[in-house]
C-alpha cells in the first residue's frame, strides 16, 4: 500500500488528473479538462471508457466511473506487476488527453 501511494504521487504531474483519492489498494483517479478550476469532462466525451480503451492495448483492464478511472488491484499482485498497471494507466491518460 506504501508503494501504491507514493507511485500514485506521480499522477498529479498530469495536467488532466484533478484528484486521486486512494483506500488501501482502491483508487479512483479523476480526470479533469482544467486542473485548476476542476472543470469536468463532458460526459459525452466519455473520457473514461477512453483511457479504459487505451489501456487494453497494453494488456490492462480497468474500469471507468465516469471521468474517474477505478484501480483494484488484487492482493497477490507483485510490486513489479503493479508498476506495470500504474504505468500503464499513466501512458494512457497521456495518451487520451494530449498532456
Amino acid at each position: 500500500i506504501k508503494f501504491l501511494k507514493e507511485q500514485l504521487k506521480l499522477f498529479y504531474n498530469l495536467p488532466h488528473v484533478g484528484d486521486v483519492r486512494q483506500r488501501g489498494f482502491m483508487v479512483g483517479v479523476e480526470l479533469v479538462r482544467d486542473k485548476i478550476t476542476k472543470e469536468p469532462y463532458a460526459w459525452e466525451e466519455k473520457i473514461g471508457a477512453r483511457v479504459c480503451q487505451e489501456v487494453r492495448k497494453r494488456g490492462v483492464i480497468l474500469r471507468p466511473l465516469g471521468n474517474v478511472m477505478v484501480l483494484m488491484p488484487p492482493l497477490a499482485m507483485t510490486k513489479r506487476e503493479l508498476k506495470e498497471l500504474l504505468d500503464v494507466t499513466y501512458w494512457a491518460i497521456e495518451r487520451v488527453t494530449g498532456s
